[in-house]
């Protein structure tokens, strides 16, 4: 990194204007989720980009297969956890902007030019997009284009964990993940929270859509290696914060109410929320049929 003057808020020159953004993806097996991941961002990017993706020691294929595509691969011995493979590719990062993906996203055509341009209009240093998450049983880019034209003007001031874009001077104020947190769970919020505490704003859009399959690598490492490790982030997190991510029971009960009525008040205005979740008959929220 070249730290230098940092204006919280301030939006970098280059976001948007076209200049790489680097997209880190960490991966743990799930080969099949990878390969969609990948597809779908050489597909449907169409600005400049450089892909580095931290293996953790996958061994289901993925290593052989990574060596066929166009990215950088930090080939991790063991399994380090999302924030020292997040870390590890921010560090070998050269964009002015990075995405952290996850893995088990698909995105759309123009998604980053998307986020790209809403990060430089509403001077924001942490943007995500919004997400169905489930199986993907429809026609995404169908699905996507209706999508974004109800939702282009809807915006959540939080982020979307499984995809987020970062201006770079962020973590040359704030420093990079905490690597405290084990395998995955907490890093995310603990690092918004810092970014915030620094002047920094951070929004989702409804103009970029993506996919979300949720909790595919995390799922199998809980099933595989370890179920301890959700615990042991959460006291890391309230012992860092003095309290804990949900907070207490008056604002865990505020924070599920205005959760609620955010999304209802989303449907309402544009048909849609900016986090869809899997709804009976394959229907989606807004009462729009996906196109199988």
């Amino acid at each position: 990194m070249n730290p230098g003057p940092v204006v919280a808020g301030e939006p970098s020159a280059t976001a948007g204007s076209g200049l790489m953004t680097s997209l880190v993806i960490p991966v743990y097996n799930q080969l099949d989720y990878t390969r969609r991941c990948l597809d779908s961002i050489h597909r449907w990017t169409d600005v400049p980009i450089e892909v580095i993706v931290v293996d953790n020691a996958s061994a289901d294929g993925t290593r052989d297969y990574l060596k066929t595509v166009p990215a950088q691969v930090i080939a991790n011995d063991s399994n380090l956890g999302c924030a020292k493979a997040w870390n590890q590719g921010v560090r070998a990062s050269t964009g002015q902007v990075i995405g952290i993906l996850n893995n088990d996203i698909v995105v759309t055509p123009g998604w980053l030019r998307g986020l790209l341009a809403f990060m430089q209009s509403g001077r924001y240093g942490i943007v995500s997009p919004s997400a169905r998450e489930g199986p993907l049983d429809y026609d995404l880019e169908r699905y996507a284009a209706e999508f974004t034209r109800r939702c282009a003007g809807a915006i959540r001031k939080e982020i979307y964990g499984a995809c987020m874009l970062i201006d770079r001077r962020v973590f040359e104020q704030v420093g990079l993940f905490d690597e405290a947190f084990t395998y995955g769970g907490c890093e995310d919020v603990d690092f918004l929270w810092r970014a915030r505490e620094a002047g920094w704003q951070a929004a989702m859009t409804g103009s970029v859509l993506i996919h979300h399959f949720s909790m595919v690598t995390q799922d199998a490492i809980k099933n595989k290696q370890s179920r301890t490790y959700p615990t042991a982030n959460l006291a890391h997190f309230t012992a860092k914060w003095n309290r804990t991510v949900r907070g207490n029971w008056l604002e865990r009960r505020w924070t599920g109410l205005r959760s609620v009525v955010t999304a209802r008040y989303e449907r309402l205005r544009y048909g849609h929320a900016l986090i869809e979740k899997p709804t009976p008959a394959g229907a989606s929220a807004s009462g729009i049929k996906p196109t199988p």
